[in-house]
């Protein structure tokens, strides 16, 4: 029985997800669109094109990769995961810690139900959180512009990208999953760009094709990541650790 209503729940999220996943990307995708068109300020399709492809060539392989990778761990919660965003940062802590207090196997249907009430309530969470930041802007505007506010406020950024570089770095993929090492396969690709835009920025001085061409370089250094970081993990160089294994 407990097997059966379990399974109703995982058909169904799979169901609301897919309906509501359509919705909001026609929400997302509307909303600037009937703006444009509504101001008259709607750019051209070669206009979008250009402005978007560099953007493109980085989104598009780290979501493909991002749903490959997380859908195991979030079960059918990965509509809602997917939808509301801050997912290395927020919602795959949250999934992998409700996993481990309560000591659930991934990619069960057990954890499938916990995964959706622990990415339901962090979502709700940052909703709220962000609501009242909008009501109370306004009435916390003279307290917000004091200088040792605005002082605190400059390290506030510096901040989050050390917390989301510290993210990168820590040995743990989620799922139980750790590894030894693996930062090693970033130094060649490291070192490549670095080459690039030494070359294009003070000796070929024409900075404006590395600005225009990053998200193609981004994307041209995965495979030279994927490959520096293979050929580390067969020399041992780069270790890898399964749930259970030390």
């Amino acid at each position: 029985m407990k097997n059966k209503i379990e399974s109703q729940h995982i058909n169904e999220m799979h169901r609301m997800g897919r309906i509501y996943g359509v919705l909001a990307l026609l929400i997302m995708i509307g909303v600037p669109v009937i703006a444009g068109l509504y101001f008259d300020a709607m750019p051209g399709f070669f206009q979008i094109l250009a402005a978007s492809v560099g953007l493109l060539a980085i989104f598009i392989p780290v979501t493909v990769s991002e749903t490959i990778a997380y859908t195991p761990v979030f079960g059918s919660s990965i509509y809602l995961t997917m939808v509301t965003g801050n997912i290395s940062n927020l919602k795959l802590p949250v999934a992998n810690e409700v996993l481990k207090v309560i000591d659930v196997q991934p990619g069960t249907e057990d954890a499938d139900v916990v995964t959706n009430i622990a990415v339901a309530i962090s979502s709700l969470v940052t909703l709220t959180i962000l609501i009242l930041g909008v009501i109370l802007m306004l009435p916390l505007r003279p307290i917000l512009e004091l200088p040792t506010v605005k002082l605190a406020a400059g390290y506030i950024l510096p901040a989050l990208f050390g917390v989301l570089g510290v993210g990168v770095l820590q040995p743990n993929l989620g799922g139980g999953i750790t590894t030894k090492g693996r930062m090693k396969g970033m130094i060649l690709p490291c070192i490549l760009i670095l080459f690039i835009n030494i070359l294009f920025v003070y000796i070929i001085r024409q900075p404006i094709i590395v600005s225009t061409f990053q998200g193609f370089i981004i994307l041209l250094m995965l495979p030279v990541a994927w490959f520096s970081t293979k050929s580390l993990y067969k020399k041992g160089k780069v270790q890898v650790f399964l749930p259970g294994e030390n």
